[in-house]
């Protein structure tokens, strides 16, 4: 049989080769399973390393733990453990196992099984493929459900009639692998997947568990597809059945967005927040407000959504002639870092691309000589004041009126003065 795990890296290849002897010492059969299958297959990258074991997972998880020195966490309840070896490779390790659903979006209660039914649980052909790590039959694919022959064909297609029914998130993630791989979901799949919708089955998954799978639609290479597809299928109203949104100007947003990511100054930063600034944009207060109340968001999120509302504003005070760099920096110095991408993405002006981008590049990272401690000295009290002292200070250095300690010294005594 074909060995599908030949073309992979040595140093994984080794680490796969490790876990698939040690199971065979206990006598369990280990597979790799999951999207790391598809992508070997596809010869696609993917670090998620997921086993499987028809036997006692969380036992060989803790030996191959010990032998190479990593930290194993199990989750006793599942039947699942994580081991994060030294060099740091995280393999997650899972019994082998069946599940049942309560009702529609359900957590699923899960039993011990064997291999086919725990390909069988799974969401899409493509994904429920495994390959045999065991020394007798490493690297054999193991198929039951016609996965490889969907895969060659691009193909998505579900294993069964309730596989929506039982897990609504799955819609989302057919977007997204359809769109991903430029894939098309099989004839009966969407008509199961528009059946579930038009049952409004989504609305019985619990919120922060259907948005974190839309997260994931915002934080692919290029969600724009995924959206636009998303906008076919009328499926934006989970955020608020009266959201508006505008393909038109999300391409527009989309654009920007990938043509700011080329600049090594915008390479890092939460992406998938200011899509969804997007989504949000020309949404009424009550809108953002419901959304805001909806869903799990960090404090910064919801500041940054917050702030978001006011860009126009913000633009316009960008847009005046004749700002000095000390300007610029009060404007954008109280946003969030996602609340000032989001500008630069918004805005088609170039003056205002300029002073962002010369705001995070410079203006940001200039730091003054002297601090608290220092205005204590020339008799300034700690509080409010000793923080606008220390404001003004800066200002001037960023309009290069001053550069060393002593002239920042200088200014503060004439600025205590002043006061």
């Amino acid at each position: 049989m074909k060995n599908y795990l030949l073309h992979l890296d040595d140093k994984l290849l080794a680490v796969i080769r490790r876990i698939g002897k040690e199971s065979e010492k206990k006598q369990f059969s280990a597979y790799i399973v999951g999207g790391i299958v598809r992508d070997i297959i596809l010869k696609r990258k993917n670090c998620d390393l997921d086993i499987v074991v028809e036997g006692d997972a969380i036992c060989l998880a803790k030996v191959l733990g010990r032998k190479w020195s990593g930290k194993v966490t199990v989750y006793k309840k599942f039947g699942t453990a994580s081991l994060k070896t030294s060099k740091g490779l995280c393999v997650d390790f899972a019994m082998a196992r069946r599940e049942r659903y309560a009702h529609s979006g359900a957590l699923p209660a899960v039993r011990p099984g064997n291999l086919k039914e725990d390909l069988r649980r799974r969401d899409f052909t493509v994904n429920a493929m495994a390959i045999a790590i065991n020394p007798g039959c490493f690297g054999w694919l193991v198929d039951e459900f016609g996965g490889l022959k969907d895969l060659s064909k691009k193909t998505i297609r579900v294993l069964h009639k309730q596989s929506f029914i039982d897990d609504p998130t799955r819609i989302l993630r057919a977007v997204r692998f359809e769109q991903r791989f430029s894939f098309r979901t099989e004839k009966q799949t969407l008509l199961l997947m528009k059946a579930a919708l038009r049952k409004k089955l989504p609305s019985n998954v619990k919120l922060p568990r259907y948005f974190a799978e839309f997260k994931k639609i915002l934080c692919e290479a290029d969600p724009l597809k995924c959206l636009k597809r998303l906008h076919q299928l009328d499926r934006f109203h989970f955020l608020d059945s009266k959201l508006k949104v505008r393909v038109r100007n999300l391409s527009l947003l989309h654009q920007r967005i990938q043509k700011a990511r080329r600049k090594p100054l915008y390479g890092q930063g939460n992406w998938w927040l200011i899509y969804f600034l997007g989504l949000l944009g020309e949404a009424d207060d009550r809108v953002v407000k419901r959304v805001l109340m909806k869903f799990p968001f960090t404090k910064n999120e919801r500041i940054s959504i917050q702030q978001s509302r006011k860009s126009s504003d913000i633009i316009r005070k960008l847009l005046v002639s004749n700002l000095c760099s000390s300007q610029v920096f009060r404007i954008l110095r109280p946003l969030t870092k996602e609340a000032i991408y989001y500008l630069r993405v918004l805005s088609f002006r170039a003056i205002i691309s300029r002073r962002i981008d010369r705001f995070l590049a410079y203006d940001n990272q200039v730091k003054l000589c002297i601090n608290g401690e220092d205005l204590k000295k020339i008799g300034v009290a700690a509080g409010n004041r000793m923080g606008k002292i220390l404001e003004d200070i800066l200002c001037l250095k960023i309009d290069k009126k001053i550069s060393s300690k002593r002239e920042e010294l200088k200014a503060a005594r004439l600025s205590l003065m002043n006061n």
